[in-house]
């Protein structure tokens, strides 16, 4: 039974990566990135689950059919009717948005440059936590000015934007490289993916995006590897690089399983069984933890905002640096109907899509920053776009503010993406 749902997983995969590749533009929607990321980091745990016969009774085809179903809501969510979001039709000044960027970026460098000079004991393959959380929290306004040049960029050519861009990869190269982060990798070709679409109508090649999805399967179980190199010396040496057994790594995670799907399944188990649930309080929680400093309120303030949730058994003890996947905070918070986030978050997301194709800049911003941490949703953390919205709320809509063009009532500029006439948006 287990090696059969196993291959329904598979199946439903396969599925939402072929339905991604029917039209161009699909390989940059919600639904086909799940698929990406499910295939790449889901899928190759699950085989060697399967036949473990150390698991609970039935907690792998709980966790497999739960995750079917997360997938399908995936699917669901993105295909209902979504309208335009009216608050992100703004106009913006070109010439103010480059400003913006600029003052963002250099912002943002100074706390990458204060992140790299730390050990890479306390931020390479740990959890981190104190000063090195602080500086990638602030670090992320260099995300922001790099997201506008390169937008400006993609709509008129300016020896401006190009500054910012390669004043920007500087500090965002250095920490995919030495750090191994996927996630930044992956958002650094979106952005400039995404621009070009917004702008140009050119989509990456689909045929490209498939070998891509390969190499991703085929490296992503060596990662750990890569980092405890880059850990060990401060960075990479690519002489030890090229000696990591990418497909030994691969097939010992298909042969023993993975400590992710592991995990997922133990917390489900544990759900399963005790029906205690936390209705969504995770959430809250993720937010205390994330934006209120316990160096500023004191531990103590910051724990009292916190919300009884039920807690874990004493034998579950996950691998510092794995995660648990979405698919458990999800059954975690409404049991089965815990799957309804992933349709709310297609949904949502569908819907900032939908505006950022019809040329508002505001949406296609928000759109090329929240797409990694939406999929992410799959293999992490269902709060993690949250905490992204939340985070450009607080920073990045202010700093646009400074370059939104005042219309009069009725008078909107009527632009569109592909016009690149005017010097506004």
């Amino acid at each position: 039974m287990n090696t059969f749902l196993a291959i329904c997983l598979l199946l439903t995969t396969l599925l939402l990566l072929g339905w991604g590749m029917l039209r161009q533009e699909r390989i940059y929607e919600f639904p086909f990135l799940t698929g990406v990321i499910t295939f790449s980091f889901i899928l190759p745990q699950a085989p060697g689950l399967a036949s473990e016969s150390f698991l609970p009774a039935g907690a792998f085809a709980r966790t497999i059919v739960f995750m079917m179903l997360c997938l399908f809501m995936c699917w669901w969510g993105w295909n209902s009717k979504a309208k335009p979001i009216s608050f992100f039709r703004i106009d913006f000044d070109e010439g103010r948005l480059l400003l913006v960027a600029a003052l963002l970026s250099v912002a943002g460098a100074y706390f990458y440059y204060e992140l790299s000079r730390l050990p890479g004991e306390l931020t390479i393959a740990v959890q981190m936590t104190g000063v090195p959380v602080v500086y990638i929290f602030f670090s992320r306004l260099l995300s922001y000015g790099l997201a506008i040049s390169v937008l400006c960029i993609a709509r008129r050519f300016s020896w401006w934007a190009i500054a910012i861009v390669t004043f920007d990869l500087v500090f965002y190269l250095d920490r995919i490289i030495v750090t191994g982060k996927r996630a930044e990798a992956i958002e650094l070709i979106i952005i400039f993916a995404l621009s070009c679409w917004f702008y140009r109508r050119k989509a990456i090649p689909r045929l490209l995006v498939l070998a891509a999805v390969l190499l991703g399967t085929l490296s992503m179980n060596s990662m750990g590897d890569y980092r405890a190199i880059t850990k060990a010396n401060a960075a990479p040496l690519w002489e030890e690089i090229r000696q990591i057994d990418f497909l030994g790594n691969l097939s010992k995670v298909l042969t023993d399983g993975g400590d992710e799907m592991r995990n997922a399944i133990f917390r489900m188990q544990n759900t399963a069984t005790t029906l205690q649930f936390d209705f969504g309080k995770f959430h809250w929680n993720r937010l205390v933890f994330n934006f209120v400093p316990a160096q500023l309120v004191g531990a103590d303030i910051k724990q009292s905002f916190m919300l009884p949730v039920p807690s874990m058994p004493r034998d579950y003890d996950p691998i510092i640096g794995t995660t648990e996947t979405g698919m458990a905070d999800a059954f975690q918070s409404f049991w089965y109907f815990g799957a309804l986030k992933f349709y709310l978050l297609a949904y949502l997301v569908r819907r900032i899509w939908v505006t950022a194709n019809q040329g508002e800049f505001a949406a296609q911003f928000t759109y090329v920053l929240s797409i990694i941490p939406a999929m992410h949703a799959i293999s992490h953390q269902t709060d993690w776009v949250l905490m992204v919205w939340v985070h450009m709320l607080m920073f990045a809509a202010p700093a646009l503010l400074l370059a939104v063009i005042p219309a009069e009532a009725g008078n909107r500029r009527q632009t569109t993406a592909l016009d690149p006439a005017t010097g506004g948006y």
